[in-house]
């Protein structure tokens, strides 16, 4: 999520306490912190941007991961607050944390919680990386003439109640979606929020011949596809030196719905790979390009993502 909401969530966390809202408070320090720390390997971009893309929502979104950056806050906070008990800092900094990485795992990019028994990314897929309803409906609490503790139990009502509609809702959308598919046998479908459209989900679909990628909407079945890939039967040996790849090895555990395509252009051969989940304005936002010279062997590799383009060693 969003920087701001983590913080809010944060916020209420610490509120729990029973303690009023004081940024110089130990206890709402810790809390905030925690509730920022797993976003703080940015500094892996440092890098580049391949680094910090790889990176993020691994290791720091981890338990053991968190249980580190608790461990360094608690530390930093009890050296310019000894008056302090450094258990509770490390607690209080550790309860932040897991809001932060379990209100992660609802939404789209997910986190790799178990990391490293499962180096997988781990989601829901109920909310976007900014809900901007969400965020509304936890800022407009903070108008209200309420104690901090009761704000921070209203906090996490919202939260409960908006991603309970959401289940309610995306619930809805699946059987909409297996309805207008009846006809054909899907293996595997997942709906997740639209990335630009409030009131749809995006979706994709896998049946026995292709994939598809599309949007439906929430409140009236308005259903478009987006893209409709046929269904490679058996990987060739190209595109599996290309999954061995770094690029390759990355978006294995980087996405479920991964796709690789041949192309042969002025006898040159590349594999594209593509992250089926996150598609705009009919292109994907992640993928990848293998090159392979005349002895099938990958010769260079670039990652899209967002509009920018990297050169990964092979």
């Amino acid at each position: 999520m969003d920087s701001l909401s983590h913080a809010l969530i944060g916020i209420a966390v610490a509120g729990l306490s029973g303690h009023q809202l004081s940024l110089n408070d130990p206890i709402y320090l810790a809390t905030i912190l925690g509730a920022q720390a797993p976003d703080f390997d940015i500094i892996t971009q440092i890098k580049g941007n391949f680094s910090y893309i790889k990176q993020h929502r691994s290791f720091s979104h981890s338990l053991p991961g968190l249980a580190i950056w608790s461990l360094l806050i608690g530390i930093l906070l009890h050296f310019f607050m000894p008056q302090t008990h450094l258990l509770s800092l490390l607690g209080w900094a550790f309860a932040g944390g897991l809001s932060h990485i379990m209100i992660d795992y609802f939404n789209t990019h997910g986190a790799a919680i178990l990391w490293p028994f499962r180096k997988e990314r781990k989601s829901l897929y109920l909310l976007n990386v900014v809900d901007p309803i969400l965020l509304v409906l936890m800022t407009s609490l903070y108008s209200l003439n309420i104690t901090m503790f009761e704000l921070s139990f209203s906090t996490f009502f919202v939260i409960i109640a908006y991603l309970a509609l959401r289940i309610i809702l995306r619930k809805k959308a699946k059987k909409q979606l297996k309805n207008l598919f009846d006809h054909q046998k899907i293996i595997q479908l997942s709906v997740m929020p639209s990335l630009k459209r409030i009131l749809f989900w995006d979706f994709v679909l896998e049946t026995e011949h292709c994939y598809l990628v599309g949007q439906l909407g929430v409140l009236y079945p308005v259903l478009e596809i987006n893209a409709n890939l046929p269904k490679q039967k058996k990987l060739s040996k190209i595109t599996l030196e290309a999954r061995k790849t770094p690029l390759g090895d990355f978006f294995t555990s980087f996405t479920p719905f991964i796709y690789f395509e041949e192309r042969e252009h002025f006898n040159t051969l590349s594999v594209n790979i593509y992250d089926l989940r996150y598609i705009l304005n009919k292109q994907f936002l992640h993928h990848a390009t293998i090159i392979f010279d005349h002895n099938k062997l990958p010769t260079a590799s670039y990652m899209h993502s967002y509009g920018r383009t990297m050169k990964i060693p092979c």
